[in-house]
């Protein structure tokens, strides 16, 4: 057990004065965390809320830390074709097909419903807010069904082309609940945005998401700008000194929906922006998120 590191990330959230200013290892105390199986926000949860000191802390680590090194299936078989990666290179995003089954849709689905302590059947249920929902995101990200979901095989063979190494680790992420907007409730997702810093030389990265519900152009589905990964530098410089990146992006950038059916999952390029949308539909748009980084990745430095 890597307590050394784990300690930093103790220090660093509760006792400040003797916490590691180095930033560059925040990466690799997360990363042990979803080595673990344990997600980040849960953690920082129990830190700050309960200020446990170090031996508790560990116990919390032992109790929930699983053994995830042997449970995702390695393929030999490419997943991603030729032509999926010239669409990749063009785009800058690309569409893995039937990447869970439906019957783990539904698992997920009825394991979201009853976290959120919500009816399917019932419509006015969806819009009682739950303490753990921020926006659209909910914090929930330890349970049976989002675990498997995670170990999908396609997933990781796909990150791994995208890569160019088999050299990467998972993230332990949340999932989303989208419902659709009424005359009393309106769309509470973020706007066209990036995950990244934008100070050059960019890190590059990957994020994705799996549908768990079929999500049409009008069901609240991920936008992009596609093929803006081959932009981003020539048009980060052309900005004038006082103008904003991330503001010009919501006055001049058009982002497309990306649609798919339950099961498939979304697999873009960090540069290019994205967002939820509204749900016109007449079902909750739910999503699942899940990303793969390359052991030796670090997004630390100036966030612009």
């Amino acid at each position: 057990m890597p307590w050394t590191v784990l300690e930093q990330l103790w220090k660093r959230t509760l006792d400040s004065k003797n916490a590691d200013s180095n930033h560059t290892n925040w990466d690799s105390q997360i990363k042990i965390l979803y080595q673990l199986g344990i997600g980040m926000e849960d953690t920082l949860y129990f830190l700050y809320s309960e200020k446990p000191d170090f031996e508790t802390f560990k116990t919390w680590i032992n109790n929930r830390k699983r053994d995830i090194a042997s449970e995702i299936e390695d393929l030999t078989e490419n997943v991603l074709s030729d032509q999926d990666l010239e669409f990749w290179n063009r785009n800058g995003y690309v569409v893995v097909k039937n990447a869970i089954s439906k019957e783990d849709c539904e698992a997920t689905q009825k394991a979201i419903w009853e976290y959120l302590k919500m009816n399917p059947d019932e419509k006015e249920s969806w819009y009682k807010r739950h303490e753990e929902q921020k926006g659209l995101m909910l914090n929930f990200s330890d349970h049976e069904t989002l675990n498997r979901n995670r170990f999908s095989p396609k997933v990781k063979k796909a990150y791994e082309q995208l890569y160019g190494t088999t050299n990467i680790y998972k993230t332990i992420d949340k999932v989303s609940f989208n419902p659709p907007e009424t005359d009393h409730f309106t769309f509470l997702g973020s706007p066209l945005h990036w995950d990244m810093s934008l100070k050059k030389p960019l890190t590059y990265g990957l994020q994705g998401l799996f549908y768990l519900t079929e999500c049409r152009e009008n069901d609240g589905a991920f936008h992009c700008v596609p093929g803006f990964h081959n932009q981003i530098d020539e048009w980060l410089d052309k900005l004038e000194p006082h103008e904003n990146p991330r503001e010009k992006a919501l006055k001049t950038l058009h982002p497309k929906p990306i649609t798919g059916d339950a099961g498939d999952f979304i697999i873009w390029h960090n540069a290019l922006p994205h967002c939820a949308t509204p749900n016109k539909g007449e079902n909750p748009r739910m999503v699942q998120y899940l990303t793969y980084l390359p052991n030796d990745y670090n997004a630390a430095g100036e966030w612009i």
